[in-house]
């Protein structure tokens, strides 16, 4: 095991940033925790060939990219501590993006109170648009669409903010309704309600997505259009 290893630590508070979460979510707190952690490096434990990462199976059958804020993190892990390397995140989440949606995200100190960044390529049901997708700014949003979202998510509790933005993969003629929400609780749960809520706004032919917020996604949705709805 190397020196740099055993001495490593990146400085993250990531069971502050669990607690916050859990306390309520501080939301600003939370973003710029995750900002700081997509500029950070971290250990990343490989197999005998460097190039080969072990993944770690999530409760919901993700395959997830395990990664280590410091050494004393790292030490939980029953994985090899003589087999890692330090990696800069932007490296790590390339592995996710190149992987073609076969591994769905990274998950920091797995084996304690851990974070997850999924990817929105990854192949999860429900989650966001899969290939080559374009997401936009639409050119045009049905207002009964909106009051539908507005009305219904106004008395959802743990909903924080919902983006209507445009999806168009490669092969489609045109594009269609993209919902981002950014909630807690688990979406097989929560979007048929929201589903059943804007079907009677829309039109025969319509087509619309529903996607759970991650990071990058709501990163993606904020800066190419203002929320419809917003927890006051």
């Amino acid at each position: 095991m190397s020196t740099e290893i055993e001495n490593f630590n990146n400085g993250l508070e990531v069971d502050e940033a669990v607690d916050s979460i859990a306390e309520g979510y501080d939301k600003e707190k939370v973003r710029n925790f995750f900002m700081r952690a997509e500029n950070a490096n971290f250990i990343v434990p490989h197999r005998d060939n460097v190039n080969v990462i072990p993944l770690f199976n999530s409760k919901d059958g993700l395959k997830l990219i395990p990664i280590f804020s410091s050494f004393e993190a790292f030490e939980k892990s029953p994985l090899p501590k003589d087999k890692a390397a330090i990696m800069h995140f932007d490296k790590i989440n390339d592995i996710v993006k190149n992987s073609g949606g076969n591994i769905a995200g990274i998950i920091i100190n797995p084996h304690g109170k851990s974070l997850v960044f999924k990817h929105s390529d990854a192949k999860v049901p429900d989650q966001v648009p899969k290939g080559n997708v374009k997401l936009m700014k639409p050119a045009f949003v049905p207002d009964a669409v909106v009051s539908a979202l507005k009305s219904y998510l106004s008395d959802c509790e743990k909903v924080y903010a919902a983006y209507v933005l445009w999806a168009q993969k490669e092969d489609d003629l045109a594009p269609h309704l993209f919902v981002v929400i950014d909630f807690d609780g688990k979406r097989e749960e929560f979007f048929p309600k929201v589903a059943e809520a804007i079907r009677p706004a829309l039109k025969k032919g319509d087509n619309i997505e529903i996607a759970k917020a991650d990071f990058k996604l709501l990163k993606t949705a904020e800066k190419l259009v203002v929320p419809v709805y917003k927890k006051s």
